[in-house]
C-alpha cells in the first residue's frame, strides 16, 4: 500500500474530476479524517490550472479523462513549473499508470476497484 505522508490538517486539496458524484465521494470520503482547509474541486484542466496559478495545493486528487483534454497534461504542466505537490491519479485509464508515474504522479489508483485504497491511502498516512 502507498502511504501518503500528510499532516493531521491538509490546508489545501484539489480534485480534478468532471463526475461530480466520485468528486464529492471522495471529497466526503477523507473530509472528516484529514482536516482539509480550502477543498476545491475542477471539472476541467482549465479549472485546475486557473486554481493551480492562485494557490499552491499540498494534495491534488486527478482523473485522466476530463472534458477539456487529458490529466497528463495537467501533470505535465506540474512538472514544468516544479510544483512542490503529491498528486494522486485516479482513473480508469490503467494503459497509462507507468506514463503517469514518470511525469510525478505520487501514486496511480484505478478507478474500477480501488475507490476504498484511495480513501484508506489518504485517511492512514
Amino acid at each position: 500500500m502507498v502511504h501518503i505522508i500528510l499532516k493531521s490538517t491538509v490546508n489545501n486539496l484539489l480534485i480534478v474530476e468532471d463526475n461530480p458524484f466520485i468528486s464529492e465521494s471522495i471529497a466526503d470520503g477523507i473530509k472528516d479524517y484529514v482536516g482539509v482547509r480550502n477543498l476545491k474541486l475542477a471539472v476541467s484542466l482549465q479549472e485546475a490550472i486557473s486554481f493551480l496559478n492562485d494557490v499552491q495545493f499540498e494534495l491534488i486528487i486527478l482523473d485522466l479523462n476530463l472534458q477539456d483534454g487529458n490529466g497528463i497534461e495537467l501533470l505535465k504542466w506540474i512538472k514544468e513549473r516544479q510544483y512542490k505537490t503529491k498528486v494522486l491519479v485516479f482513473s480508469i485509464s490503467t494503459a497509462f499508470e507507468k506514463k503517469c508515474l514518470q511525469l510525478g504522479a505520487f501514486a496511480f489508483f484505478d478507478k474500477a476497484k480501488d475507490f476504498d485504497k484511495l480513501i484508506d491511502t489518504i485517511k492512514n498516512p
